[in-house]
């Protein structure tokens, strides 16, 4: 009973996202030996690297880990040889020492499977915001591809 009955005059959504009363958000969670869930992403930011699925998200929490990084956002662009690519957009967290582009992709490689890790590092001084206060991962996108 709490869940929405569809999306205001947008049949094709609603369809879309609705399933048997239950309403598809489109995360993606692991559940764990103890029955414990988890969140590792959305269906809709993960992208193929090389055959391998990436989602963001994950990257995003082991570079959050670290106590140099204050922000970060991992996007995909297209690449010839691997279909996407992930990069890596980063606020530095300006109490901490100085992180280098080689730091964040060794913070990852320590951490996860070769594939995930950034092949590009960007740094900014804020992420961009949506109109939902959320990281617009679209601008990012469209600014890692112009590079």
């Amino acid at each position: 009973p709490a869940a929405m009955n569809g999306y205001l005059n947008l049949p094709e959504k609603t369809s879309d996202k609705m399933r048997d009363g239950w309403v598809d958000t489109g995360d993606i969670m692991r559940r764990d030996k103890d029955g414990f869930f988890y969140f590792v992403g959305r269906d809709d930011d993960m992208f193929v690297c090389g055959g391998e699925n990436i989602y963001p998200g994950e990257v995003e929490r082991i570079l959050e880990a670290d106590n140099r990084v204050s922000e970060c956002c991992v996007v995909g662009i297209p690449d010839d040889i691997r279909g996407t690519m992930p990069v890596a957009f980063i606020v530095a967290n300006p109490n901490a020492p100085e992180v280098s582009e080689q730091d964040i992709k060794d913070i990852v490689l320590s951490s996860a499977p070769p594939y995930m890790h950034p092949r590009q590092v960007h740094f900014l001084d804020t992420m961009p915001l949506a109109g939902t206060n959320k990281i617009d991962r679209r601008v990012l996108e469209e600014q890692a591809s112009e590079n």
